[in-house]
């Protein structure tokens, strides 16, 4: 009995039938490499070189996966998506990590995301490219009024969520009360802050706050932040999205690093 309930939750699908896809050839491989996340299935493209279908087979079978090599077009049935590549994984749930334990012993050089209400699954998933290729420690996000991991945001972090930290929690406010007591700065991002980013010491420990384009970073958050930032600006456009100033965020607090 108990062994069929775990082959039971061994199958789970990370969401409708539909939206357990990931394709698309640079993502599908890192995700295989990384070998976090659970793969049910992976689909190969009958028209890729041999030695191309050799590898990810490889992959996917140390992961348990079960590999079929069939006509692009079967593929593109399955997904509903012509951009493939010859590479399709049907995905079972994303592997977060535990939120409270990442900032259970923050590193010395602790940089840590702290994301509020991200409805848009391109733009979470730049912000977590963007806080793989700057060394963020971790990224954190609330389990309500917030998109989680799913296949879109996989591609639009060109596999990123596979190489770095994803936390989640249902109350993200008790999480930054948390990182205060764990000795972290908390910097929230805002248009109508009065310090600009870099007239600020990020080279401390810290958690970035972003907010969404929408709503901005809830009270709760903002009553917990030490300091709050903005980015200057030149143009006419109010505000940067969430994706474009955590990139800037995180390249100004790499900069003071290496500065200091």
């Amino acid at each position: 009995m108990a062994s069929d309930q775990k082959r039971k939750r061994g199958r789970e699908l990370l969401g409708s039938h539909q939206k357990c896809w990931l394709w698309g050839r640079n993502v599908v491989l890192e995700t295989l490499r990384a070998g976090a996340w659970p793969v049910l299935e992976l689909h190969l493209a009958g028209t890729l070189a041999a030695e191309a279908v050799a590898e990810a087979r490889r992959l996917a079978e140390r992961l348990g996966a079960t590999v079929k090599v069939q006509a692009a077009d079967r593929l593109e049935q399955l997904c509903h998506a012509p951009e493939h590549q010859g590479y399709l994984a049907k995905m079972g749930p994303f592997p977060y990590a535990d939120a409270e334990a990442l900032l259970a012993t923050p590193p010395r050089d602790a940089l840590y995301l702290v994301l509020d209400r991200l409805q848009d699954p391109h733009n979470l998933g730049a912000v977590i490219r963007s806080a793989e290729v700057f060394g963020a420690s971790a990224v954190l996000i609330a389990e309500r009024e917030q998109v989680g991991v799913t296949t879109a945001v996989a591609r639009a972090s060109a596999g990123a969520v596979n190489r770095v930290a994803i936390g989640r929690t249902p109350d993200l406010a008790a999480l930054a009360l948390q990182a205060k007591e764990a000795g972290l700065s908390l910097v929230g991002a805002s248009e109508k802050a009065q310090t600009d980013v870099a007239d600020y010491d990020l080279a401390q420990p810290l958690a970035l706050l972003i907010g969404s384009e929408t709503h901005g970073l809830r009270p709760a958050l903002l009553e917990r932040c030490d300091a709050l930032v903005r980015i200057p600006q030149h143009g006419v456009i109010g505000s940067l999205n969430a994706a474009a100033a955590a990139a800037v965020l995180l390249y100004e607090a790499r900069r003071q690093r290496r500065r200091e």
